[in-house]
C-alpha cells in the first residue's frame, strides 16, 4: 500500500516530444536535455503512435507514458488499439457511423448481432457462406428476377401452393412423382407425348369425352 501511495504521489511533468524510434510495444523519445525515454502508450491513448508523431507524454523520473498523439508525422492509416476486451455502452441515445469509403469488418472466429429490428439497403451485395442455417416464423421475398443454381435440392413442406402466370419445366434425366392422390384440371388443351406410354390401374381406368381418338 505504501508503495502504491508513493507512485501516486510522485511528481510528473508533461512534455511535447516527437517519437524517433520503436521497439515492440515501446516508443523512443528524446527530451530537450538529451535524455532517452522508452515509453508505452497509456491505456487511455487509443490512437496507436508511430515514428515521427508528435505526442504528449507524462514523465516521472526515468518512467513515463504516452498520453495522446498530438500530430501525425506523415499521412498513414490510423489505428485505435485497446488491450483486452472492449464494451461500448450507451445507456441512452443511438450510435451512428458515417463512412465515406466503406467499412471492412474482420470478426475473427464469431460475429453475433442481436436486434429487435434490422434494415439493410445495398445496391449490390455478395455473400459467400460455407454453411447457412435460417430459422424463423415467416419469410417474404419480392424479386423482379431470380435465378437459382444448385447441384442438389431437397425441399419439405406440410402444405405447398404455387401460382404461375406461365410455367415451363425441362428435365434432362429421370423424373418420378409419388402422391397419395393426384388431380389435374386443364381449361383448354392437354397433351402427352412420348416414345412409349404405359397406363396401369389396380381397379379402373376411365376415359370420357365427347370425342375419343386413339391411334
Amino acid at each position: 500500500m505504501n508503495q502504491a501511495l508513493q507512485l501516486m504521489d510522485s511528481t510528473a511533468v508533461l512534455r511535447h516530444v516527437r517519437i524517433n524510434a520503436v521497439d515492440g510495444e515501446r516508443f523512443g523519445v528524446v527530451s530537450a536535455e538529451g535524455h532517452r525515454y522508452w515509453l508505452k502508450p497509456a491505456v487511455g491513448c487509443l490512437l496507436q503512435p508511430a515514428v515521427g508523431d508528435s505526442v504528449l507524454v507524462s514523465l516521472a523520473g526515468d518512467e513515463g507514458y504516452i498520453l495522446s498523439v498530438l500530430e501525425r508525422g506523415q499521412a498513414q492509416t490510423a489505428e485505435l488499439r485497446v488491450a483486452g476486451d472492449l464494451c461500448l455502452s450507451l445507456p441512452s441515445g443511438a450510435l451512428s457511423i458515417n463512412v465515406r469509403d466503406g467499412v471492412a469488418l474482420d470478426a475473427g472466429d464469431a460475429l453475433a448481432v442481436h436486434a429487435a429490428q434490422a434494415v439493410a439497403h445495398f445496391c449490390d451485395a455478395q455473400l459467400g457462406v460455407g454453411m447457412l442455417k435460417i430459422t424463423g416464423e415467416c419469410a417474404e421475398n419480392h424479386w423482379l428476377e431470380r435465378n437459382d443454381h444448385t447441384l442438389r435440392h431437397n425441399e419439405q413442406a406440410v402444405r405447398h401452393s404455387a401460382e404461375y402466370g406461365d410455367s415451363r419445366r425441362q428435365v434432362q434425366g429421370h423424373e418420378e412423382l409419388s402422391a397419395g392422390s393426384l388431380r389435374q384440371q386443364v381449361d383448354k388443351d392437354w397433351s402427352l407425348r412420348g416414345e412409349t406410354l404405359d397406363l396401369f390401374a389396380d381397379v379402373t381406368v376411365a376415359v370420357g369425352g365427347e370425342r375419343i381418338k386413339l391411334g
